[in-house]
Order: structure tokens, then sequence, then C-alpha cells
């Protein structure tokens, strides 16, 4: 398995160090960056895409829980305090894991040995959707329907819908190959999630999902559709 890709977020510059010494001894972790608040924390993690975030909570100016709330799809977060008594704040908002400085180097090893087989375990992966009355998490196999919506994008799943700030192009990069198919320039839709089919005039379609959603395939999509699925 290649090595965890480690990004760390401390105002101190000296807890930076100390932890990632541990993670060099530890092994199979690589740290991709180091910040020391949150605004250069957000721009690293959209560059970097690390696979795991270290996360101090008090820090100047925005906290290391207001951090993961302006995230639109944070990586797993262990958060790294002095203090013990956040720790169920921690878990509330989804936190990986929760680690009281100093770190234990065997504490440390558990919680890599965790992670390692939650990124084995949880393909296909999740995604986070920050929501007016809370947060949730929706697998990628659980998405049947995704549309363009302006600067967002909206997403169906079995749970009902949620909207995500992210542009159409850059999420459906992220689908599984081959179990989606565009419709048009503004919808994918799961294959094995459509209902039925009619065919429409001029080379297009009318799908209807087996929630009830319906999209109609462009004429220009319907001669790969007709390629594709024959």
């Amino acid at each position: 398995m290649n090595p965890l890709r480690c990004l760390l977020v401390d105002d101190e510059r000296l807890a930076r160090v100390e932890l990632s010494a541990l993670l060099h001894e530890a092994g199979g972790c690589t740290v991709v960056g180091e910040a020391a608040n949150a605004t250069a924390a957000a721009k690293l993690i959209k560059a970097l895409k690390p696979d795991i975030l270290f996360l101090d909570i008090n820090m100047p100016q925005t906290n290391g829980f207001e951090l993961l709330g302006q995230l639109d799809n944070p990586p797993p977060a262990v958060f790294v305090t002095a203090y013990d008594e956040f720790a169920v704040q921690a878990f509330a908002v989804q936190a990986f894991d929760y680690l009281l400085k100093p770190v234990r180097p065997q504490r440390l090893a558990t919680t890599l040995d965790r992670l390692r087989a939650n990124l084995i375990t949880s393909a296909p992966a999740r995604i986070f959707l920050p929501r007016s009355n809370g947060r949730r998490f929706v697998g990628l196999s659980d998405i049947i329907l995704v549309r363009a919506l302006h600067h967002y994008v909206r997403i169906y799943h079995p749970a009902g819908s949620d909207l995500l700030r992210q542009s159409f192009t850059d999420f459906i990069s992220r689908l599984p190959q081959g179990a989606f198919f565009q419709a048009n320039r503004s919808a994918y839709v799961r294959i094995s999630s459509i209902g039925s089919l009619k065919r429409l005039s001029r080379g297009r379609y009318l799908l209807t999902l087996r929630s009830g959603e319906q999209e109609t395939i462009s004429e220009k999509q319907g001669v790969e559709w007709r390629r594709r699925l024959g």
C-alpha cells in the first residue's frame, strides 16, 4: 500500500516538528505539507488532497472545528490537542480519531493502522455533504444522479438529495468509470438505477429512474447511448 499522505495543521511550529518526527518513526507515512493556520491549511488541502489531516483545535482566528466546517469534502481528520474536553464535539463532526498531546507513539500507530484498514475497506469512497442541520456522508456507490446547478452540483441518493459547492466537471471525475452515463450537458445518471427508457423524437430518450427522477438524453448523447447499450 502506498504511504499515507499526511497534512499537519498546528499554529505551534514545535508541535508540527514533533508530530512529523513521530510519523517518520511510525513508517508508512509522508508529510506532504504543514500549515500554521486554517487559511493556509484550506489551500493546501485543496492543492495536495492528503489522505489524512492531523489538526489542532485551538488556533488563532479559525479553530479546527471551523476549518472542517468550511471544507466541502475534507479528508479524514485526526484532532491532536492538549485538551480532552473537545472529544465529544470532535466525534460529532465525524473526526476519525482524537489524540492528546504529548502524542504517544503506540497510540499514533494504532490510529494509523485503523486508517489504513479503513482506506482499504471503505471503497468506494464517501463524500462529505455539509447541510444546514448537520452533516452527511454519502458513498459514491449510493449516488444515482448528479445534476449541474451553476457553481454547485445536486447529488441524488437514497436518502434524498444535497447540494455541494463544486464544479460539475470536478465532481463527475470522481465517479466510478463505467457505472454512469452522461445523459446531457448537465446530468450524469447511474445506469443501474434506470427504471424505464422511452424513445423521443430526433434520437432523444427519456430516462425514468426507479426513484422517480427523470432526465432526457440529448440527441448528441443518444448516439453514444445506442453505441454503449445497444
